[in-house]
């Protein structure tokens, strides 16, 4: 999967962060809320439609922007206004990130290697489903893992951890409950 726009797109939601640090720095407390919410935007919009490691940027740079928030919030006398477009963004952003679409993109790019064996594309489908169903519920883990485990070694090193997946889609939802209970 083509992954060069989420390496820019990481370059550009830091950069997009520093920006916004120094609009509040100079003063334009304004333009710094603007540009952290078209961060938050951004943020997603990268993830979106996505492999898995466009997702994990995305997660990243929301992580980032959230912090940034957070800062503002802390730091700066934003006004009513300014505090409700940053209220606003973050929630836009509890959307998240669709984790599970990700993992099945990446997964199904893996079909054209194992195409001509039967075994281990039935194992692949087995993976894929398990995989989508643990990313919505994490109580499926030991049926991915069981899957995993009864895959053709081959097949089985090539798929991502799903318990890191969980851990850093948990990471970003926790970071947003908290932004979310500050904004407030």
């Amino acid at each position: 999967m083509p992954v060069d726009y989420a390496r820019k797109g990481l370059v550009l939601g830091r950069l997009n962060v520093l920006y916004a640090f120094h609009l509040f720095k100079t003063g334009n407390k304004d333009g710094a809320v603007r540009a952290l919410a078209a961060g938050l935007r951004f943020s997603q919009d990268v993830g979106n439609g996505g492999s898995l490691f466009a997702t994990l940027i995305a997660k990243d740079l929301l992580v980032n922007h959230l912090r940034a928030v957070t800062g503002a919030i802390h730091l700066e006398q934003l006004s009513a206004n300014q505090r409700s477009q940053l209220q606003a963004a973050v929630i836009r952003a509890e959307g998240g990130l669709d984790w599970p679409m990700a993992a099945k993109r990446d997964l199904e790019a893996l079909r054209k290697d194992y195409a001509e064996n039967p075994q281990t594309s039935a194992a692949l489908t087995r993976i894929i489903s398990s995989y989508v169903g643990a990313l919505n519920d994490d109580s499926k883990l030991p049926v991915l893992k069981q899957a995993v485990e009864g895959a053709p070694q081959e097949l089985a090193n090539v798929i991502p951890n799903a318990r890191r997946v969980l851990e850093q889609k948990e990471d970003l939802n926790n970071t947003l409950q908290q932004t979310r209970a500050l904004v407030q």
